[in-house]
């Protein structure tokens, strides 16, 4: 009985542990070849928001009015919104670790769209599946560690 008992721990033990490392593995700084956003948990939800980018403000050849000027949402297709900058921009929202995975929504500037997203680490890369209805039709972006760029 003992023996059982003692297995039956260190079994919950151990998918505790797992469980715990695939909650964490997605937090911190991760690269595109276009930008770098943070990953964070509070309250329960996961946050991520755009930290940096490499084309920030605007060129001559994009808009000469507002060369120089931070990158705003433009894409958005919500007027109100389409004045807020890009760095700084929250992506995420409603995403909450559920059936041993991170999920909710994820808003893509560069569209204007937002999108049921599913996210995972893989062989070190971190793996955002986006898509409308169901993953299997989706697109999935991968990010490198920031620390690697």
């Amino acid at each position: 009985m003992r023996r059982r008992l003692l297995v039956l721990w260190i079994g919950l033990m151990v998918f505790t542990s797992a469980q715990a490392d695939s909650r964490e593995e997605v937090k911190g700084l991760w690269a595109s070849d276009g930008s770098i956003f943070e990953v964070s948990e509070r309250d329960g939800m996961l946050h991520g928001e755009i930290i940096a980018l490499r084309d920030a403000v605007y060129s001559e050849t994009e808009d000469p009015t507002r060369v120089g000027e931070a990158r705003l949402d433009d894409n958005n297709p919500e007027v109100s919104l389409q004045a807020r900058t890009i760095v700084g921009l929250e992506m995420f929202e409603k995403y909450v670790f559920d059936d041993d995975q991170w999920q909710g929504k994820i808003y893509d500037p560069e569209s204007g769209n937002t999108y049921q997203s599913k996210m995972k680490l893989e062989d070190g890369l971190l793996e955002i599946r986006g898509y409308i209805g169901f993953p299997m039709f989706g697109r999935t972006a991968q990010f490198q560690p920031a620390s690697l760029c």
